[in-house]
């Protein structure tokens, strides 16, 4: 039986506060993987995901950081341009 592979955190994951509102950003990519894969999580549980993968992971951070600032935190936060809810 083949094993899964392990995923990988890189270390640029961090917490960030932006305008006084607060994300943490995930990055991560399975071991073996071709790129690395990018989640910001709103104070409120959140999770948007991009559907690309960066070639490095600050180049994922800084992709994160830099769509916060341009959407504003707390137009991000509250669902963005990005964010399709789910339908109840």
């Amino acid at each position: 039986m083949e094993r899964e592979p392990n995923l990988i955190i890189s270390s640029a994951s961090q917490r960030i506060v932006e305008d006084g509102v607060p994300f943490k950003v995930d990055i991560y990519k399975l071991e073996g993987g071709d790129g690395w894969s990018l989640e910001v999580i709103t104070a409120d549980g959140t999770s948007i995901v991009w559907d690309e993968l960066f070639q490095d992971d600050q180049a994922a951070f800084n992709e994160a950081v830099a769509t916060i600032r341009e959407e504003g935190a707390v137009s991000f936060a509250n669902g963005g341009s990005n964010v399709i809810p789910f339908k109840k």
